[in-house]
């Protein structure tokens, strides 16, 4: 039972449910079926996955698709989707539902490389809109914005870099020159 109190979030509504037990070896199996039953639910865990990619879309609509964190998005949308698969919502079943959504959450430039390289393919590829063939685009894309970022930063030193990003922050402020 103490390793459930450690475990919990303090101040959370699953802590509040663990502390509602007694701290006893009798009351764990009560207290984790409390807690299945309480927050277990696939039914709300689907709702829950399908509405953060949704406020993906709106938070990628609302900014109008610029730049972002491709990194940061790839490892968020694979997170959910492997959330999704593990209660049951596998690509193969709905993977028609979410490829369009998280075709949505990307930025207009992946967006474009995603269906010219989808174009170069053969005809009879081209239809197959997969949300796997997607990620695995989306992985590349992340692969190849890594290499240049380390051909970009690979040969300065750590030193060279922070005087490099301190010249930049100084390049940014107004000088009696410029007023």
């Amino acid at each position: 039972m103490q390793y459930l109190l450690q475990a919990v979030v303090p101040k959370t509504k699953a802590a509040r449910v663990v502390e509602s037990f007694p701290a006893t070896a009798e009351n764990y199996p009560k207290a984790i079926a409390q807690l299945k039953e309480r927050f277990g639910r696939d039914d709300l865990l689907v709702q829950i996955y399908v509405r953060d990619l949704l406020s993906m879309v709106m938070k990628n609509a609302a900014s109008g698709r610029t730049k972002t964190d491709l990194p940061a998005l790839y490892d968020e949308l694979e997170a959910k989707i492997r959330a999704l698969e593990s209660l049951g919502r596998t690509q193969e079943k709905y993977g028609d539902l979410l490829s369009p959504l998280v075709e949505s959450c990307l930025p207009e430039e992946i967006l474009v490389a995603w269906e010219r390289s989808r174009n170069m393919k053969d005809v009879s590829q081209i239809e197959d809109r997969s949300l796997e063939k997607l990620m695995n685009f989306l992985k590349q894309e992340v692969k190849c914005e890594e290499m240049v970022e380390l051909a970009r930063t690979g040969f300065s030193s750590p030193a060279n870099q922070k005087k490099k990003e301190a010249a930049n922050k100084l390049d940014n402020y107004p000088t009696a020159a410029t007023l």
